[in-house]
């Protein structure tokens, strides 16, 4: 901080500058005092300034960073960011796109300013990444952020198709067919069962039945293999079945001439 003698800047009116080098954000709120006398009759007339500045957050984090999360229950973070001067904005973001599934509150104080984010987790957030950004409105650049991974656990979701290659409405005797259960969960599933009718299918490769990890494969089908199929998954959140799939089995009927 430098002073500089009074120069005359002419009749009546001398002016004395005050320099500050290399300002840092712990001159906030400082004020200063110019004071101005030419007799000791009168007080001396003086002017005071509080300094204002615009600051950078110095820090934006996490309340915490949950390790695993179960869907559709109710979790609250809180994301603290500290230092922005005079205004703090906080944005909450799934994988860089607004996050709006939740509720949001924010609370100021003296030093730092707290979004609390109130959510429900999906199956679909599994593996996104949620990042809370805290930032200056008034500068450019200014932002920090801190972010977790969703690992959302959820029992599986499962579907069942005909396998790809066949057409539903041409399956006949004697043809190979096979259906393809797919699921989505976590943690991974642990069992792969299959029904007909309602009724248990396990492999017999003998009987042309073959079981293979998401896959049902009947070979040389016949019209008893017709009705509906379904798989069903199981993981450590929970068991679930796939809505049946019909199988059409269009069969050869014989009739034997009448002998005369």
């Amino acid at each position: 901080m430098q002073t500089g003698g009074g120069v005359s800047m002419g009749r009546h009116v001398t002016v004395n500058r005050l320099e500050i080098s290399k300002m840092t954000r712990s001159a906030l709120n400082n004020t200063y005092k110019c004071q101005a006398s030419n007799t000791k009759l009168v007080p001396p007339a003086e002017r005071t300034i509080r300094v204002d500045m615009l600051l950078k957050p110095l820090s934006t984090a996490l309340s915490s960073k949950p390790k695993q999360l179960i869907a559709e229950q109710e979790y609250v973070l809180a994301c603290n960011v500290e230092g922005s001067v005079p205004e703090t904005d906080i944005k909450w973001m799934q994988n860089n796109r607004l996050y709006t599934k939740g509720k949001i509150k924010t609370i100021n104080n003296s030093s730092m300013v707290s979004s609390v984010l109130s959510f429900r987790p999906h199956p679909d957030d599994d593996g996104t990444i949620l990042k809370c950004e805290g930032s200056n409105p008034r500068l450019q650049n200014s932002a920090l952020e801190d972010s977790v991974i969703m690992n959302v656990l959820y029992p599986p979701q499962v579907t069942l198709s005909l396998g790809s290659t066949l057409n539903p409405a041409d399956i006949k005797e004697g043809d190979d067919v096979y259906f393809e259960c797919h699921i989505k969960a976590n943690p991974r599933e642990h069992r792969i069962t299959w029904s007909h009718d309602g009724q248990p299918v396990t492999q017999n490769v003998t009987s042309g039945v073959i079981i293979s990890t998401r896959s049902l494969v009947l070979q040389h089908v016949g019209r008893f293999d017709s009705g509906s199929y379904a798989c069903a998954a199981a993981n450590d959140r929970g068991e679930t079945q796939s809505e049946p799939v019909a199988l059409k089995i269009h069969c050869k009927y014989h009739s034997e001439a009448k002998k005369i």
